[in-house]
This record gives structure tokens, C-alpha cells and sequence, in this order.
């Protein structure tokens, strides 16, 4: 059986990008992206209790190497993007013993979308 870990999202960029660089000195680039659908059925399905955080589901978008050197200027607040990866989950334990986990898409290819008004 072959398994398979695609993601394709569209949404807009929350915050610029941080980076950063690897030990090996390859580039990495994280931003949040909003997901919300137009109609905003999405909160629906998933918080019972209404929507969450005023309504905006958002997912960690990690790039690395050349991938990572995707023209800065395009991936400024608000910027629409498609996004292509794999879904990825980190766990880890902080130095005062608490469990963290963080969901991420690590991206495999980024475009903008033009939006047509």
C-alpha cells in the first residue's frame, strides 16, 4: 500500500515570513496562513462552541533551501497563496517539562494568486 501525504492550500499570508538559516546554511522560511472559506462554514465544522479567535483558522507554512528564497516582497501581510507540501506534526518537550505539538505544511512549491476584482 502506498501512502501518500499531499496538502494543497490557498489562503493569504498573516505575517511576513521569519527566517532563518540551518547548520548546513540552507535558508528556511516560516509564515502563518489564513484559511478561512468565503463563507465561513469552516469555523463551523470545527469549533462547536462557535468560532475560533474571531473566526480565522491558520496553519504554519515552512520553506527550505530554494524554495526558501521565494521573492520576499511577495509574501508581504495579505498576499493570496497556494500553497503545495506535506503535512508535517513536531512534538517536543519545553525546558520546564511541558509537551508541545505544532502542525505545519512544509511547502513543496508556493504561487501567488492574483486576485480578480
Amino acid at each position: 500500500m502506498t501512502l501518500l501525504n499531499r496538502v494543497i492550500l490557498t489562503g493569504k499570508v498573516v505575517t511576513p515570513p521569519r527566517r532563518h538559516y540551518r547548520p548546513d546554511g540552507s535558508p528556511v522560511i516560516q509564515f502563518p496562513l489564513e484559511l478561512n472559506d468565503s463563507e465561513g462554514q469552516t469555523d463551523q465544522l470545527f469549533h462547536q462552541d462557535g468560532p475560533a479567535q474571531g473566526g480565522r483558522n491558520w496553519i504554519n507554512i515552512v520553506a527550505i533551501g530554494k524554495l526558501a528564497e521565494f521573492k520576499p516582497d511577495l509574501l508581504q501581510r495579505g498576499q493570496h497563496l497556494m500553497v503545495i507540501g506535506k503535512l508535517n506534526q513536531r512534538r517536543w518537550q519545553t525546558p520546564e517539562g511541558k509537551h508541545r505539538t505544532r502542525t505545519e505544511v512544509i511547502a513543496t512549491d508556493l504561487r501567488t494568486i492574483e486576485e480578480k476584482i
